[in-house]
């Protein structure tokens, strides 16, 4: 595609206002207890080259639904024995599950009222499963983890005990599985796909362009229209495949390229829906385009793997997350997706055949 294309690239004049998401206390706590250091990091979603925290280079290999499949049977009650010394037994007796988030993701993990009250789906998710353990709401502290970050990404943090589990639109990779530095996931909580967001066209509709349309786009400077996605994220990769690096745009985090977007040094911003969803609710000038999804990104819980490869969370969250989503009533899956993410679910969190690979 020449220059000459229909795309709109870039429309407005000035740039609207991107709604910040405090973190200057990063740690919300429904029952403001103290559990430790408080942590601050950044934000990213995916994982590419690069991306996984040993950064020790391995191949990993396919895997299917058995790759999460571990689930208690039957789902033990607040009251019941459960291994003593285990995962479960230690978040007892302490009184409270540490749940680790992101709070730069609007609708998923955000604190809209900078009040150290976070909101949204994956928050929901999380006091979902203390509620499973405990048998009522308030017995939750809340983390901010960044996904992939030696430091203070999810291995590190689960690894050192700080957090017990993340839910942090983390898609579930059979490279984060099977790194060198693993990570346990649930069975998928929502899938989302891969899409492009670009400002509205001339007619104040949706564009219809796909990432690959946008190959050869020139911006008026005549060079390749540029397409911003989260650094070392799978959508960054692709990206860099289909448009090579004079058409790749990467942000420490996914809503740094909102802001890339508005300020029109990029032409279209390339992740997963569930990222977009939120910025076309900061945006009404922006729209995911109505091309097909470019790949599904099956999002997982995820909680620590110890040496022996296994724990006593993962099956508990998998029953507790079966539990959520067959539950119609004001706080299953459902009500939950439909109240934090603004419409009603069309379909379940399916576990796929094959879980994307990763690298």
């Amino acid at each position: 595609m020449d220059g000459k294309q229909h795309i709109r690239v870039r429309t407005w004049a000035a740039a609207a206002v991107v709604a910040a998401v405090g973190l200057t206390a990063a740690c919300g706590a429904e029952n403001k207890s103290s559990a430790g250091g408080v942590m601050v990091p950044r934000a990213g979603q995916g994982i590419g080259p690069g991306g996984v925290p040993s950064g020790a280079p391995f191949t990993p290999k396919q895997c299917g639904p058995e790759a999460t499949a571990a689930t208690a049977n039957p789902l033990p009650g607040p009251k019941d024995p459960v291994t003593p010394g285990g995962t479960l037994d230690k978040i007892r007796k302490r009184g409270f599950l540490i749940a680790g988030i992101d709070l730069n993701t609007e609708l998923f993990g955000y604190d809209p009222q900078h009040d150290n009250n976070p909101q949204g789906f994956d928050v929901d998710i999380a006091r979902a499963m203390a509620r499973a353990i405990f048998g009522s709401d308030g017995h939750i502290q809340f983390r901010v983890v960044t996904l992939g970050d030696p430091k203070t990404g999810e291995y590190a943090q689960l690894h050192a005990g700080n957090v017990d589990l993340v839910v942090q639109t983390t898609t579930i990779t059979c490279a984060r599985m099977q790194s060198p530095t693993p990570l346990n996931f649930s069975n998928p909580y929502y899938t989302a796909e891969l899409k492009l967001l670009m400002p509205l066209g001339d007619d104040g509709k949706p564009q219809s362009a796909s990432l690959a349309s946008l190959k050869g786009v020139k911006t008026a400077d005549g060079s390749q229209v540029k397409v911003c996605a989260t650094l070392n994220s799978t959508s960054a990769a692709e990206i860099l495949q289909v448009l090579g690096k004079a058409g790749t745009f990467t942000a420490a985090n996914a809503l740094d390229c909102l802001a890339d977007l508005q300020q029109g040094l990029v032409g279209a911003v390339y992740t997963d829906d569930a990222l977009l969803r939120g910025m076309e609710s900061q945006d009404p000038h922006v729209k995911m385009t109505t091309a097909p999804p470019e790949e599904e990104q099956p999002y997982g819980i995820v909680t620590n793997h110890p040496a022996s490869g296994t724990n006593d969370l993962t099956p508990f969250v998998n029953a507790a997350l079966a539990n959520l989503i067959q539950d119609t009533g004001p706080t299953g899956w459902r009500s939950l997706f439909a109240n934090d993410l603004g419409s009603p679910p069309t379909s379940l969190p399916q576990i796929p055949q094959h879980y994307p690979l990763g690298s």
